[in-house]
């Protein structure tokens, strides 16, 4: 299955139009596929820097792992990785009616001296120290994500998912969305955001401390016209959505992306890290279902 995917993988990088920087005998593709090739086999790019570990032979150089660490960093690489990222989810059709914002956490060792790993909240009443990776999820395809510190909540880094929703529709998320400022910037985005009242604000539907869309949400999961007999389930389909991302949470669980492993330490690997697996994810998703040999 390595061996497929990793295949996938390549012809995926090496579809996308990419210039080749002057001066540099190794392309920005090269770097990406031996990038890619340590995240598949859970391990640091030193080891993907060794020909002994390919098992194959290769029809391009191996970069040296100084090479790597610098090369990683530059704007061209991280744009084709984004550019793969998108290539990979519109394998999958047109943006869906309804979409799905959700965090996972990413996890470091409690006592890491990453001191960007920042300890939080992860269920009622634990904590742990690491990251939160925010993603926005056109059904069980990422879509979208971003990463915050784990004591980010995940109303703070909601509004640059909010802004990337494509056309129209609904998007469904836990009640920590439910916030008059996010229900706005949803609306602005031509989406309704379906998201459960907190605590504070079940059954509340004043328009002083409330706007129109969050009552509107309000009603969709709690209709009032069910004291009238009237059916009220439409809403509550729409939220039942919101398990398609726990669903990708679970995918990408199984393909490593939940603890952090030692190498992986700071934001910007551990963005790398996220999007390496995500990547990764989208290929399996698209072998299993068709659209990719």
């Amino acid at each position: 299955m390595e061996a497929q995917l990793y295949a996938a993988l390549y012809r995926l990088v090496y579809s996308l139009a990419h210039y080749r920087p002057k001066g540099k005998p190794i392309n920005d593709r090269i770097i990406v596929m031996v990038y890619l090739w340590s995240v598949l086999h859970d391990r640091p790019v030193n080891w993907a820097c060794q020909i002994k570990n390919w098992g194959a032979k290769l029809n391009f150089d191996l970069p040296s792992d100084s090479t790597m660490s610098r090369r990683l960093r530059t704007v061209g690489v991280q744009q084709l990785i984004e550019r793969a990222l998108s290539a990979g989810s519109d394998l999958f059709g047109p943006p869906p009616l309804v979409k799905q914002m959700d965090s996972k956490p990413l996890y470091v060792g409690p006592y890491s001296k990453d001191r960007d790993a920042k300890r939080g909240y992860v269920a009622a009443g634990q904590k742990a120290r690491g990251y939160r990776l925010h993603v926005l999820n056109h059904g069980r395809i990422v879509r979208h994500f971003t990463l915050a510190p784990m004591n980010d909540h995940d109303s703070v880094a909601a509004p640059q998912l909010i802004d990337k929703l494509e056309g129209g529709g609904y998007a469904a998320a836990d009640n920590a969305y439910d916030t008059n400022p996010l229900h706005l910037r949803t609306a602005a985005a031509n989406h309704q955001l379906v998201a459960p009242p907190r605590a504070v604000n079940k059954g509340v539907r004043d328009l002083k401390n409330n706007c129109p869309e969050r009552i509107r949400s309000l009603d969709l999961l709690d209709s009032p016209l069910e004291k009238c007999g009237l059916s009220g389930d439409f809403g509550r389909e729409l939220y039942n959505c919101r398990q398609r991302v726990e669903s990708s949470f679970g995918g990408m669980t199984l393909l490593g992306l939940n603890f952090l492993p030692a190498w992986v330490r700071g934001p910007r690997r551990v963005a790398l890290w996220a999007a390496g697996k995500i990547l990764i994810y989208l290929c399996r998703t698209a072998i299993n279902k068709g659209l990719m040999t």
